[in-house]
């Protein structure tokens, strides 16, 4: 049991956080754990490598289905990383 000092202490460092980081407040609050922002950050990596040597593969071999793939593909990347950034 904590004293009526602990909890008064406590609950300035609850309004505190409340006004300073309300998202993280409730986070902690309701007992959620984060999305996991590594994984998707992997994967991102891994598609952005796969789209630059879609690209380069296609630039190197005659076959401009590889070449449309890898710009495509690019874009898509572009794109993601825009959209992530925006949020």
């Amino acid at each position: 049991m904590l004293s009526h000092h602990d909890r008064t202490e406590l609950e300035k460092i609850e309004r505190s956080l409340e006004l300073s980081d309300p998202d993280l407040a409730a986070t902690l609050r309701d007992g959620k754990r984060p999305k996991s922002r590594a994984l998707r950050g992997a994967l991102l990596i891994v598609f952005d490598l796969t789209a630059v040597a879609l690209l380069v593969l296609g630039l190197v071999l005659p076959d401009p289905g590889v070449t449309l793939c890898g710009i495509l593909a690019l874009t898509g990347t572009v794109w993601t990383h825009v959209a992530r950034h925006r949020i």
